[in-house]
C-alpha cells in the first residue's frame, strides 16, 4: 500500500489521490543522506575558508608608506639628540641616523618581524634589527640582512617642523 514515508509526511492522507500527490511531492522531496552529504560539503567548504582567512596575510602591507595618523610626535631639542637615539610607541620605533633636524635624518619602522609577526630588537651596537624568534636581521632602513625573513620592515613617514618630529 503505503510506504513509511508517506505515512510519515502525510499519515492523514489514505486516498489514492493523495498516494499521487506523494509521489509528485516525492520529486523536490531531499532523501536524508544526501542532506547530510549537502551539510558536510558545506561544512567543509566553510572551514577552509575560515582556515585560509586565518592563514593569510595581513591586509597591511611590510613595507612602503606610512598610516596618514601620526603615531609618534617627538621633541628633538630633548629626545633623539644622538645618532642611534631612538624612541618607540605602539610597535613603531624612530630612529637617528644623522646629525641635522631633517626628515632624511630619521628612520620609522615597524617593529614587527615579517617572518612571522614576532617584536624585533633594535641593537644600537650594531646598528640592526635582530629578530628573537627566528634570527632574522635588519638594517637600520629595514632591509632583510639575514633570513629566514625575506620583506623589508614596513616604513613609516618622518616629518620635521623645527624642533617637532612627527611620524605618520
Amino acid at each position: 500500500m503505503y510506504g513509511w514515508k508517506e505515512k510519515i509526511i502525510f499519515p492523514e492522507w489514505p486516498s489514492i489521490a493523495s498516494k499521487s500527490l506523494v509521489q509528485s511531492l516525492k520529486i523536490n522531496q531531499m532523501e536524508r543522506r544526501d542532506f547530510l552529504n549537502n551539510i558536510g560539503q558545506l561544512s567543509i567548504f566553510v572551514c577552509a575558508g575560515s582556515l585560509a582567512a586565518a592563514c593569510s596575510k595581513s591586509s597591511s602591507s611590510p613595507s612602503g608608506g606610512g598610516t596618514g595618523t601620526t603615531i609618534i610626535t617627538a621633541d628633538l631639542n630633548s629626545q633623539l639628540t644622538s645618532i642611534g637615539s631612538s624612541v618607540t610607541k605602539n610597535d613603531v620605533i624612530v630612529i637617528r641616523v644623522a646629525d641635522g633636524n631633517t626628515a632624511t635624518s630619521f628612520h620609522a619602522l615597524s617593529l614587527i618581524c615579517t617572518h612571522q609577526g614576532c617584536t624585533i630588537n633594535w641593537d644600537n651596537s650594531s646598528d640592526k634589527f635582530k629578530c628573537p624568534c627566528h634570527g632574522s636581521e635588519y638594517d637600520n632602513t629595514g632591509s632583510v640582512l639575514q633570513g629566514p625573513a625575506t620583506k623589508s620592515l614596513k616604513t613609516y613617514t618622518v616629518a620635521v617642523n623645527g624642533n617637532t618630529l612627527t611620524v605618520s
